[in-house]
C-alpha cells in the first residue's frame, strides 16, 4: 500500500512539474516597465493596443486580435524568470525588435493596452493596461474581477 501512494505521489510531483508556469507584472514606475516570473521558456513579448467594441469581461488575452504596438523577441528560449525587465521602448540586450520599425509610438492615455508574453508550446501571460495621468495602470482585475 506505502508503494502505491509512493508511486501516486511521484506522478502528481512530474506532473505538476510539466504546468507552465509563466508570469507577467507591470512595474509601478516611469517609464512603463514588465517583469517577468516562471520556468516556462519564453522568446516573444508584445504589446497591442485592445479595441474596446466587447464587454471588457469577454475579451479572451489569448485570442485578442487587436493592433500591434510593440515587439521584441529574445535570441533564444529563456526561462521567464531569467530575462530582464523590460521597459516600453527600450531593447534588451540580447533581444531584437520585430515591430515597429523604428521607436514605438507613446502610450496615449484613454486606449486599453494588452501586455503578452508568449513562451514555447504557446503558453502565454497577458495584463491589461492603461494610461492615466502620466502613469501605466494594470486593470486587469477591473476587465476581469479580482
Amino acid at each position: 500500500m506505502m508503494r502505491h501512494i509512493v508511486l501516486l505521489l511521484a506522478a502528481i510531483m512530474i506532473a505538476c512539474a510539466q504546468e507552465p508556469d509563466l508570469h507577467l507584472n507591470l512595474e509601478e514606475r516611469s517609464p512603463s516597465a514588465f517583469s517577468f516570473s516562471g520556468r516556462t521558456p519564453a522568446t516573444v513579448f508584445e504589446i497591442l493596443e485592445v479595441p474596446r467594441t466587447k464587454p471588457l469581461s469577454k475579451i479572451d488575452p489569448f485570442k485578442v486580435i487587436g493592433e500591434a504596438v510593440w515587439k521584441i523577441s529574445s535570441s533564444r528560449k529563456t526561462k521567464a524568470a531569467d530575462w530582464p525587465s523590460v521597459v516600453y521602448g527600450e531593447i534588451p540586450s540580447g533581444f531584437s525588435q520585430s515591430f515597429p520599425e523604428g521607436p514605438p509610438a507613446k502610450l496615449s492615455e484613454g486606449k486599453l493596452y494588452l501586455a503578452r508574453i508568449v513562451g514555447e508550446r504557446n503558453y502565454q501571460s497577458a495584463l491589461f493596461f492603461e494610461v492615466r495621468n502620466n502613469k501605466t495602470i494594470n486593470v486587469t482585475d477591473k476587465v476581469f474581477g479580482p
